[in-house]
């Protein structure tokens, strides 16, 4: 009986030491399992992060402000549920279908074109691929979406994207434009009608409350190079405590028309000829709202963009009056238009 007793004590203690060391390796188990999600754009945002940094030129170098400190480190999408939950009956399933609207894209992802192309199939202002009734994930693949195990720094870093105009549109040759740019110029160039743009994002007002204000530009559409092609541009320029920053990335808009420019948009145009002269002025502060040229400007090294930095107080925008002479970031791999490739536009054809 003491025997049995003894045997019985002897493997509940067994049993109770060894119950937490099994939780534990568990937990380790668990905490260590990585799947591919989370090391996606999608999951960690750390494009966001990567351009921000001083240390590649960003926002950091004026606001001295870690980028974990910002609410921009809350656009994340850190679990499956919000792409793919579905009420049914008050209860959650996954679903495909779910993740692959519109939108649940549309929640992140605030594109007026692609809702104007939902809305509005049949306007001529309507992005041809919407007209047609292309979605998101026509274009766009799942590896993408989900990530593929590898830790991309933005998506501009090489094998981050899927979608490019040549997995339809295969036979260049019957573009006349490509043959004459030799395969130099992105079909973003012609097709986009316009890449919004905009300038004095005011930062002191983002990190004091959270919000963004900045100015539109209208009508711009920047050109800039990118791994040996001329491709589209947005300008962002940004003001915190009066340390001033403009920023220029490719960028691409779900803006694309079936004819592409004319020669003579791009090419000997005024606004070529007057950045040729050092006398073009993008925009300009006039006491209550912001006025600026528009066209295809090219994106020339060393440009003095003189370009005029707000402050906002209150709903209400006014001169900056001691801002500084703002840095210059050349973001997602850019590189500025060359003075042969300016001499070349400003030739007209």
């Amino acid at each position: 009986m003491n025997s049995a007793f003894s045997l019985k004590t002897a493997f509940l203690v067994l049993s109770l030491c060894a119950w937490p060391l099994a939780l534990f390796c568990q937990d380790t188990m668990s905490n260590g399992e990585q799947n591919a999600y989370q090391n996606s754009l999608h999951s960690t945002s750390h494009g966001l992060e990567f351009w921000y940094a001083k240390e590649h030129g960003g926002l950091e170098r004026i606001t001295g402000i870690p980028f974990t400190q910002l609410s921009c480190n809350n656009c994340h999408v850190r679990s499956c549920d919000t792409c793919h939950a579905k009420q049914v009956n008050g209860k959650t399933f996954y679903s495909t279908e779910t993740a692959k609207s519109e939108a649940a894209c549309e929640r992140c992802h605030d594109d007026d074109n692609q809702k104007a192309g939902r809305l509005h199939p049949d306007s001529s202002d309507v992005d041809v691929h919407f007209a047609r009734g292309m979605k998101c994930m026509t274009c766009h693949t799942s590896r993408e979406i989900h990530g593929d195990g590898q830790m991309y720094d933005s998506v501009q870093s090489p094998g981050a994207r899927d979608a490019r105009c040549e997995n339809c549109h295969q036979d260049l040759s019957r573009c006349p434009s490509s043959q004459v740019h030799h395969g130099k110029l992105d079909c973003n160039a012609c097709h986009v009608r316009e890449r919004p743009s905009c300038i004095n994002c005011h930062f002191d007002t983002k990190v004091a409350e959270g919000k963004s204000v900045s100015l539109p530009l209208k009508d711009t559409l920047f050109l800039v190079n990118r791994d040996g092609v001329v491709t589209t541009a947005a300008m962002h320029s940004f003001i915190y405590q009066n340390k001033t920053l403009i920023v220029f990335a490719p960028a691409f808009s779900h803006n694309i028309t079936k004819q592409g420019r004319k020669c003579g948009e791009c090419h000997g145009t005024q606004a070529v000829l007057d950045m040729k002269k050092g006398s073009f002025r993008l925009a300009e502060w006039d006491k209550t709202q912001l006025k600026n040229r528009g066209g295809v400007l090219p994106v020339v090294d060393g440009y003095n963009w003189n370009l005029p930095f707000l402050n906002y107080d209150h709903g209400q925008w006014s001169p900056a009056e001691k801002a500084a002479p703002p840095l210059l970031n050349y973001s997602g791999n850019a590189k500025p238009i060359t003075r042969e490739q300016l001499e070349e536009l400003a030739t007209p054809r």
